[in-house]
């Protein structure tokens, strides 16, 4: 995950976003632990995070 959002800075990218299917196995708490916050959309069953990436390396 780092990777990619180090390559989506460099490209100039100011958001990076990802989505997951809600349920106690789910990806939430790693995705949370990442800085991913949730905007409060919903992609069809799926929520949807945003993980600014102004002003970070």
């Amino acid at each position: 995950m780092e990777s990619v959002a180090a390559e989506l800075r460099r490209r100039g990218t100011k958001e990076f976003c990802v989505t997951w299917h809600p349920g106690p196995a789910g990806p939430e708490n790693f995705y949370l632990g990442l800085g991913f916050r949730p905007n409060g959309e919903w992609s069809e069953e799926e929520r949807v995070a945003v993980l600014e990436l102004d002003g970070h390396p």
